[in-house]
């Protein structure tokens, strides 16, 4: 906290001493940096290049032009540094404006560009990009948004992390300290990650098994490009999906000139590197590696874990090879590794509870790498290959000491996930108003896992899992849509599923409409049949009871899901709008206990720790849920030197087990709302640099838990809840503050950025409720982390 408000005490300082610097300088004396500015134009349906594309650039009353070229490419030079507003004008297509570019010196600033043909002859034919944040993918009709890597960096508490920005959007709720989120009610292991156009592992480190979120991400913005982030209502595209999903792309690297950008901070030293492959060539590279510590925490007397200091290292690259004829290839891929070592004390005497006398070794390993291959065969068609691997594991050896420190086998866990994917598709423009969209998806999967622990009733060690093998999974999909009229868009699809494991189809029809009743005003509607596969290791886990070393039945299909959702949305200009959804989600063949009086739902989890409990059973697809709410969105997107976004959802999220009765889902908060904002100043004597403070309240009802037996859970020494109460108990709100400020330093052929960024601000103590403690051996609240500050710093050149 010294350290904190140190810093932030600095950076006023600074700030008012620039501004009087400014004050003192005139327009005459000043030396303005600039740097370059250039990108591509493609047409959003055929993705072909378009030529003469008038650009225009425009800040504090200056203006500068180009068009696109042969190639589509454009290139302004000596774009003084700061935000800017971009223009992209061409007849027969929106206009598209965007106001919110940062410029920054030391690397030159590259956009890509999608222009929509002009089918209607609605007054107002500009798109504003900043305002609406319309997703990328043409297909999608509600629920969905992009985002950019500067919205990642700027927003507070965000941590240079997707997912920690998105809890801010309407329908997220945070699912704690991590990253995890609860999309519209569901749990957040539903959550599902894309890059480039196929699922991925969990990007994250330090997720438990099963889970989609963790502690830190492996993300690297300086590697992302303009994303998008879907709550519902998604396209027949998108399969094994039931809630959200982050729909990734990775940036291409300069063609022009090489590149590089250091970062080092509390969280650990990273380096960014990008450029051609040879001087001439439209080939590039794109590779960033970040090695870090959390020790540097943990010495400045902040807990980042009750178990040991987490160490990771994470890469992320992106090489692409355009040829002439052949369409364009590329290579990508992320990879993480992570671990987390505790070594108990040799000296019992100061043992105070269990893990105190333990030596636990945790691994988390994951990655997934992939070549893409995109043929544009003509102004109507083009092809998009995909063929990825995806790899994970989860371990933990924890081992036990007697007071004579011999050590002897406490539990130890392997789970390994093998997954080699194919996505194909094809995009045909049939003629202006109609498009079609098809494709195919194959998953192969192998997994290899064993789990065994202690078991206090049998006072002996006792296997709760142990399968290895292979299975598969099949999807196809087509979509068409239409502009029926000048202000109706239709898109309707159908999407087909078999699960080889279970022998199990779905065939699942989805529509999305999108009616323009005005040109600032617009109503969505999407609807829809989903499915998801749960985590493998639910299919094998041994069950207990009376059915104990039987395995979870392997005929369990996917969890299954059926939504509608309508929006209206209004722009009151380019940066302004007002947004608001109703949705329904009626979720069905949910995996649940076979036994009617142990009220368990996959709904009502996040990973896999469920299985070592001694009231798991074996599984059946005979439970239930729903979700349903409203979500109400104020956003102002960054213009005139300030932005907010004010967000508040209203929801309920019910389950039901075997025996038939609903019940709250431990993610029925009810309600949450967000407030996001801040400002940016333009300092320095030369009005170069840029000085910015950001702010994030999220106030989110509490979560749902139940009561707990204490003579029951001390007997059998693990929490073991009322089942005729399940998640009838409230934890406090979920109260945070987060906070950020940065200041950047353009120079001419480099640039340094200072952020500092400060989750749980005001430190409070947030809890889940209360939990059995097995270290302690007492029942007590379950607790969330306090305050996190961190500070990074950025060279580019």
């Amino acid at each position: 906290m010294k350290l904190s408000s140190i810093l932030i005490i600095a950076l006023s300082i600074q700030a008012k001493q620039s501004f009087s610097q400014q004050n003192d300088s005139t327009e005459v004396n000043r030396k303005v940096v600039t740097e370059t500015v250039k990108g591509t134009v493609l047409d959003k349906n055929t993705r072909l290049p378009l030529i003469g594309v008038t650009i225009v650039l425009s800040s504090n009353g200056k203006t500068q032009s180009a068009s696109t070229d042969q190639q589509g490419v454009f290139r302004l030079l000596h774009v003084p540094v700061g935000r800017q507003v971009l223009q992209a004008r061409m007849a027969g297509y929106r206009q598209e404006e965007l106001s919110e570019i940062l410029i920054t010196s030391g690397r030159e600033n590259i956009l890509n560009i999608e222009l929509e043909p002009q089918t209607n002859t609605l007054n107002e034919a500009v798109v504003y990009a900043d305002a609406g944040k319309q997703p990328l993918n043409q297909m999608a009709m509600t629920s969905g948004r992009s985002f950019s890597p500067e919205e990642t960096n700027r927003y507070a508490g965000a941590f240079f992390d997707p997912a920690r920005m998105a809890q801010s959007f309407p329908g997220a709720v945070a699912g704690g300290d991590d990253n995890e989120i609860i999309v519209r009610g569901n749990s957040p292991k539903s959550l599902q990650w894309r890059l480039e156009g196929i699922e991925i592992v969990n990007p994250n480190h330090f997720g438990e098994e099963g889970a989609a979120g963790g502690g830190i991400s492996m993300l690297n913005t300086m590697v992302l490009g303009k994303s998008d982030f879907y709550t519902g209502g998604l396209a027949a595209e998108y399969n094994n999906a039931i809630s959200g999903v982050f729909d990734l792309r990775f940036r291409k690297g300069n063609t022009d000139k090489r590149e590089y950008t250091f970062n080092v901070g509390v969280l650990g030293v990273g380096a960014t590197l990008e450029g051609p492959f040879r001087k001439g060539s439209d080939a590039s590279y794109l590779i960033s590696y970040r090695y870090s510590s959390l020790s540097l925490l943990e010495k400045a007397g902040i807990k980042v874990s009750d178990t040991g200091v987490p160490k990771y290292q994470d890469l992320s690259f992106n090489f692409v090879f355009p040829t002439k004829k052949a369409g364009t290839f590329s290579i990508f891929g992320i990879g993480g590794l992570g671990k987390l070592k505790e070594t108990a004390e040799r000296d019992y005497q100061k043992w105070e509870e269990r893990t105190d006398a333990q030596d636990m070794n945790l691994g988390f390993n994951a990655g997934s790498i992939g070549l893409k291959h995109q043929y544009i065969a003509n102004d109507k068609l083009y092809f998009n290959n995909i063929l990825s691997m995806s790899a994970s594991r989860n371990s933990n050896t924890t081992d036990t000491l007697t007071q004579d420190y011999i050590a002897s086998l406490y539990r130890r866990d392997k789970f390994t996930n093998t997954a080699i994917r194919y996505a194909g598709s094809l995009n045909y423009r049939a003629n202006s108003r109609n498009t079609i969209r098809a494709g195919i998806n194959a998953s192969l999967l192998r997994y290899d896992f064993y789990a065994l622990s202690y078991d206090t009733q049998h006072a002996a060690l006792k296997e709760r899992i142990n399968q290895n093998g292979s299975t598969s999974t099949y999807d196809a999909f087509a979509q068409l849509k239409t502009v029926l009229t000048d202000r109706l868009t239709l898109n309707t699809g159908v999407h087909a599923n078999y699960f080889v494991l279970s022998k199990s189809w779905t065939v699942e029809p989805r529509l999305g409409l999108n009616w323009k009743v005005a040109a600032d005003q617009t109503i969505s509607f999407g609807t829809g049949l989903y499915n998801r596969l749960e985590p493998l290791a639910y299919y094998f886990a041994h069950s207990e009871g009376k059915e104990s070393n039987i395995t979870s039945s392997s005929k369990l299909s996917p969890t299954k899901s059926a939504q509608a959702v309508i929006g209206y949305e209004k722009n009151f200009n380019r940066t302004l709008r007002f947004k608001t959804e109703v949705y329904y989600q009626h979720l069905y063949d949910v995996p649940v206990s076979t036994d009617p009086s142990i009220n368990f739902s996959l709904l009502n989890v996040s990973d896999i720790s469920a299985i070592g409990t001694s009231t798991y059973r074996q599984l059946i697809n005979k439970g239930t849920g729903k979700n349903y709410g409203i979500e109400l969105t104020l956003e102002k997107s960054l213009s005139k030197g300030y932005y907010f976004m004010v967000t508040s959802s209203l929801f309920d999220s019910k389950f039901k087990a075997l025996n038939g009765k609903e019940y709250n889902t431990t993610f029925n908060t009810r309600y949450v709302g967000n407030l996001l904002l801040g400002k940016e100043w333009t300092v320095g004597k030369n009005k170069n640099n840029l000085f910015g403070l950001n702010a994030k309240l999220i106030y989110a009802g509490g979560r749902k838990y139940s009561p707990i037996l204490e003579e029951e859970s001390f007997r059998l020494d693990e929490e073991v809840i009322d089942q005729d109460r399940i998640n009838t108990l409230t934890a406090a709100p979920y109260v945070r503050l987060d906070f950020s400020s940065s200041y950047r330093i353009n120079r001419k052929k480099v640039s340094h950025l200072v952020i500092l960024d400060i989750q749980n601000a005001l430190n409070r103590e947030n809890t889940v409720g209360m939990h059995y403690n097995f270290s302690k051996r007492i029942i007590e609240p379950q607790k969330w982390t306090g305050i996190i500050p961190t500070i990074n710093y950025r060279i580019e050149f």
